[in-house]
């Protein structure tokens, strides 16, 4: 019992020791203060947004209507303007890619976008940068996919994955 009475009353010493050790105490008669400092980190991010109605595109249906024997020219199928945000505290490159994914593969060649810094359309046979920016807010609010049919085109259903990535250096 009287050692556990010495260790309780070491701990207690110990304890409020402590507390003086690492703590500040300011005294005074009319005032006192301290200075406490409050720190904290921050990590790089970058959030990348594309509206929910902008993630689905119909590019339309291609025949013959779209097909002039006058010229020899196709009325390419062009998507409305569509959106994508990129949110950062750091600089950062928007690059799209695609891949065919529909029941007939597409021609990445003749499947195009413009938007951003791709002032014309550009095939996405390749990856392309639409955008380079840092900290802040960045819309790109003049998207579009272009589709330039060709004879080679077999009847069936077409789909184009396009990826959005955005990275930092």
């Amino acid at each position: 019992m009287k050692r556990l009475i010495i260790l309780l009353v070491a701990a207690a010493t110990v304890a409020v020791i402590g507390t003086m050790a690492f703590g500040d105490t300011a005294i005074g008669g009319n005032s006192a203060s301290l200075q406490p400092v409050v720190r904290w980190s921050v990590s790089g991010w970058i959030i990348l947004y594309i509206p929910h109605s902008d993630m689905t595109v119909d590019l339309g249906t291609i025949d013959g209507n779209l097909y002039d024997p006058e010229t020899g020219t196709w009325t390419p199928l062009v998507s409305s303007t569509k959106n994508a945000y990129v949110f950062a505290n750091r600089t950062y490159t928007l690059t799209l890619s695609a891949a065919s994914t529909g029941t007939e593969t597409a021609d990445l060649t003749r499947f195009e976008v413009k938007g951003g810094d791709l002032t014309a359309f550009t095939p996405l046979d390749s990856d392309q940068t639409m955008a380079t920016g840092g900290a802040g807010i960045t819309h790109i609010d003049d998207i579009q996919y272009e589709y330039i049919p060709s004879f080679d085109d077999a009847p069936g259903d077409y789909a184009v994955t396009v990826t959005y990535t955005v990275t930092a250096p």
